[in-house]
């Protein structure tokens, strides 16, 4: 028998599925609409995008007066790679 994938996503996951299929690209929003949208807690949401922030690409976050936002610049949020080869290529640019 195959076995799939059934077990329950992380909140971590879900954030991600959240940014991934509900919002729109170059749209920011507030913590407080994720919290709203999502029933996580404020401190959670920050922290777990704060991660994101570090972990991925196409992911924005910042303060913006008294408030956090984020949006995302692309269709998908993505791992970032860290041996890529336009890491590569970047390095030998900056050398020239």
């Amino acid at each position: 028998m195959s076995e799939t994938n059934t077990s329950p996503k992380s909140g971590f996951e879900k954030i991600i599925d959240y940014f991934n299929n509900h919002l729109e690209i170059n749209h920011p929003i507030a913590i407080a609409k994720i919290v709203e949208d999502t029933g996580f807690s404020w401190s959670f949401i920050k922290k777990t995008l704060a991660k994101i922030n570090e972990e991925y690409e196409g992911f924005n976050f910042e303060k913006s007066g008294n408030t956090w936002i984020s949006w995302k610049d692309r269709d998908h949020l993505i791992k970032k790679l860290d041996d890529t080869c336009s890491r590569f290529l970047e390095d030998s640019d900056e050398e020239s």
